[in-house]
């Protein structure tokens, strides 16, 4: 007797279907990134058992998260109204900035917020370490030295002031040449920061890349190229949609992942950023020195900005990487049209935009789950959380979530639907609406004394709370929900 076909198996043939067509398309890569969706589909229903998942510590995850600031730059706001930002920046609640040398650093490390130092060829690698040595010597306020910015684009290879030039080395010419004068840089730079007890304990990060590279050729680092010279590899993988991934439609897009400004299109499901951008680096694990949204005229809205930036730091935290600094913290100029002068969580005239709302309450109701300041022992939590089709929300893999310990054995669980919130092969990019959530059912296996639901994007109070459950239904947003368990 033929079985009939369960709720699972349709899903995968319809699925499959659609991947047969796209399939079709030149690049071979194209198909195995099919069969791994497949795959996480079946993961992510199989996954609906309740099991034990091992949480993140709360500091761990606010750790990763940084902002790019440019504090040296006068007709700004950083330079113009330095007090005002700084003010802003211990509001938000943000402990790490990057820039490059600049005079302000020990005066924002004496307000506990630390500075991933970005350098380049202008100093010799010696150089570097006793300026470093110098601001630190008041206390730790350099943590990270950051190896040359996007030197595809910008490379300055030495100059007058350096002992040695590390520009045009080799007998090649243009990029060839740059990125060998880049790897001897950063291999004499973590000589010098490692050799000198001073500056050992900093972590030294890798040099970027400003271009745009492919599956045929690859970073132009070569893998392996940096790994003995670097913490924590680096990559700037801005969310602006995946040509490298298999385009369907779906939620609103006629090419999905393509067209979706969301901050998993280039690292999830089909991870193009870490194939292209990690094996220079590895086996080190990574760090998005920049990404992020700019809210110019056809760009992404502050609105949609609000609802992203949060799920970006969870979404870099999820995939394991170390350090995630979003660019930026202020628009530096009053112009809308001016797509690199509107990326700031604050607008020009320092008025908070709705993502520094967001991420304040989401930050401030993590600190306060941490309140006791102990040494973090996060433990582990059982519990099953299963998403279920809704409409056009078949593709219930995009729920995700990351687990966190907080104090006396209570848990933060973040969750949140991760949809693309815009079209961007339109201009200016086209709002998609959306349901107010997908269903979920988040289930214990031992009663929970106390559950409270909070949406940090709206405020800081919660929205829900029960007791004494050890089932409950949900709608699993567009923006980040912070559950709060208490056993």
């Amino acid at each position: 007797m033929k079985r009939a076909a369960t709720s699972l198996e349709k899903t995968l043939a319809k699925e499959m279907e659609t991947r047969m067509v796209c399939a079709r398309l030149p690049q071979d890569h194209r198909l195995m990134r099919a069969v791994r969706s497949l795959l996480l589909i079946t993961a992510a229903v199989a996954a609906s058992s309740a099991r034990a998942e091992d949480a993140a510590g709360v500091n761990d995850f606010l750790d990763t998260i940084g902002f790019c600031t440019h504090w040296s730059y006068p007709d700004t706001p950083y330079g113009s109204a330095y007090e005002e930002a700084k003010r802003r920046l211990v509001e938000l609640g943000v402990h790490h900035v990057r820039d490059g040398f600049n005079d302000r650093i020990a005066d924002l490390g004496k307000a506990g917020i630390r500075t991933t130092l970005v350098v380049d060829a202008d100093r010799t690698p010696e150089q570097i370490v006793e300026a470093v040595k110098q601001i630190n010597a008041g206390g730790p306020y350099i943590d990270a030295i950051e190896g040359p910015n996007e030197p595809d684009l910008f490379w300055k290879g030495g100059s007058t002031f350096a002992a040695k030039s590390y520009k045009g080395m080799g007998a090649a010419k243009g990029e060839d040449s740059i990125i060998e004068g880049v790897i001897a840089f950063q291999k004499d730079l973590y000589a010098a920061i490692k050799g000198d007890p001073a500056t050992a304990g900093l972590v030294v990060i890798g040099p970027s890349l400003g271009k745009t590279y492919g599956y045929d050729k690859g970073s132009p680092y070569r893998k392996g190229t940096l790994s003995a010279y670097v913490d924590w590899g680096n990559f700037h993988p801005y969310p602006g949609g995946n040509p490298f991934s298999l385009p369907f439609p779906y939620a609103g897009v006629e090419k999905y992942i393509w067209h979706g400004g969301q901050p998993s299109a280039n690292m999830d499901e089909f991870p193009y950023a870490f194939d292209i951008y990690a094996p220079p680096f590895a086996p080190k694990p990574m760090a998005a020195t920049e990404t992020g949204y700019s809210t110019y005229t056809d760009g992404t809205s502050e609105e949609a900005q609000a609802k992203y930036l949060p799920r970006l730091f969870c979404e870099y935290f999820r995939k394991g990487i170390k350090r995630t600094t979003a660019y930026e913290f202020i628009d530096e100029f009053a112009d809308p049209n001016n797509r690199e002068a509107n990326f700031g969580v604050l607008r020009h005239d320092l008025s908070p935009k709705p993502a520094f709302v967001a991420l304040k309450n989401l930050i401030g109701l993590l600190r306060a789950a941490r309140a006791s300041g102990s040494a973090e022992k996060p433990g582990a939590l059982e519990f099953s959380l299963e998403a279920h089709p809704s409409g056009e929300y078949r593709r219930t893999q995009y729920v995700h979530h990351i687990l966190l310990g907080a104090d006396a054995g209570s848990f933060c669980l973040l969750l949140w639907h991760e949809i693309a919130l815009d079209d961007t092969s339109q201009k200016p990019f086209h709002a998609l609406p959306h349901a107010p959530g997908i269903p979920v059912t988040l289930t214990f296996t031992a009663p929970v004394k106390t559950i409270a639901i909070y949406e940090p994007n709206e405020s800081t109070q919660p929205v829900k709370s029960v007791a004494d459950t050890q089932k409950i239904d949900l709608l699993a947003p567009d923006e980040v929900m912070l559950i709060r368990t208490v056993p």
